[in-house]
């Protein structure tokens, strides 16, 4: 018997119908090292393309917002997906594998499902509100996420932090994907994540993931704060 609801099938389609074809363009980054602009750009596009045809028709009233136009603000009584097609494009353009494919339900100002697909890991993590965060890993079984306290994990940063923060501390890093951040912080891998200036809808797809596996996030003079971090 499946653990995911409709919702979360849908939305976990829609994240693996593009991740396919993303994935053939990793490849191909990787085989040729072409890294143009215009390479990439078809490559995003494609991907937003795929995940707005499987989602259109689940509930045609919903709303589309995507991550390269988020300046727009979702009304509070509408139910609007919020689309990530690349996930740190610049990962993805690097060929590193730290890079998603993700996708979220927003209503009345919060995330009430989720999806995070990492297709170069072979890993997708997903949560639903009042039902629990999951991965589901390369070999198709299904674990329920839990923070998991831990003093001396890895602490992951966006880049312009680096140095600033937590000095002297050797588990400090930068990864390059806030998505994936949320998801190891919220499947015990990480020990804790400080971001800034982080789009509000991801900041609400965190925040959801790490309220249903156990954990919290808390905002802070603009910085994002989860895990066990003392700030000086």
């Amino acid at each position: 018997m499946s653990i995911s609801s409709p919702r979360i099938n849908v939305m976990l389609d829609s994240v693996r119908s593009a991740s396919k074809q993303l994935m053939r363009d990793f490849n191909e980054l990787q085989i040729s090292n072409v890294k143009s602009a215009d390479f990439i750009n078809k490559t995003y596009s494609k991907s937003k393309q795929a995940i707005y045809d499987c989602l259109r028709d689940y509930k045609q009233d919903y709303g589309f917002i995507f991550e390269d136009d988020a300046d727009q603000e979702v009304k509070d009584d509408n139910y609007t997906w919020f689309i990530m097609p690349i996930e740190s494009r610049d990962n993805f353009s690097s060929c590193m594998v730290h890079f998603t494919v993700s996708v979220c339900l927003i209503h009345k100002n919060k995330v009430v499902a989720a999806v995070i697909d990492a297709p170069a890991l072979r890993e997708t993590f997903w949560a639903e509100e009042k039902k629990g965060a999951f991965l589901e890993d390369s070999r198709s079984r299904h674990i329920k996420m839990r923070v998991k306290s831990c003093d001396r994990g890895l602490i992951d940063v966006n880049g312009n932090l680096l140095g600033k923060l937590l000095p002297g501390n050797s588990n400090v890093r930068s990864f390059g994907s806030t998505m994936l951040g949320f998801a190891y912080l919220a499947a015990g891998r990480y020990g804790g994540i400080v971001y800034s200036k982080v789009n509000k809808y991801k900041v609400l797809l965190g925040r959801l993931l790490l309220q249903e596996s156990g954990g919290r996030l808390v905002e802070d003079n603009g910085l994002i704060i989860a895990g066990d971090i003392k700030l000086g």
